[in-house]
């Protein structure tokens, strides 16, 4: 990890957000745990997050962002589509899609959040009043 830091420091921001160029990436061998629903997230340093960017720190989401997805699909990470398109509710459509939807694959008994079958914007916020109310986050907007 020191090495590929090393090695990514030496880029210039422009060098590590060009869209077409080869993003690489180290894993960490440490896993975050995701409190809504107990899952081992990798945890990964890659050189196209850039510290500049908020806090420098992502939660990649491979199923629904396409430069997240181009990564985890080199480095052979699991994708997990949460957010389906409304327009094609198909199963088999396994595509990247950032847009609203209806969320799946997003319930756990363990935490008591489901918010499958919720629309986007509905799963948003009952995910904000599960994590007041279990302490695990609070509501903030930034600009």
């Amino acid at each position: 990890v020191e090495e590929y830091k090393d090695f990514a420091s030496r880029k210039s921001d422009l060098e590590r957000t060009e869209l077409q160029k080869d993003k690489t990436g180290v894993f960490t061998g440490c896993y975050a745990k995701n409190p809504a629903n107990g899952d081992a997230i990798p945890i990964w340093v890659a050189d196209y997050v850039l510290a500049s960017y908020g806090t420098g720190a992502i939660m990649a989401v491979p199923a629904h962002d396409a430069r997240d997805n181009e990564f985890a699909l080199k480095y052979n990470i699991p994708v997990k589509w949460v957010v389906k398109n409304e327009a094609n509710l198909s199963d088999d459509a396994k595509q990247v899609y950032p847009g609203l939807g209806i969320i799946e694959n997003s319930s756990s008994s363990e935490t008591g959040l489901d918010i499958n079958q919720l629309s986007s914007k509905e799963a948003g916020l009952k995910v904000i009043e599960w994590a007041e109310r279990t302490g695990n986050g609070k509501k903030k907007v930034n600009y």
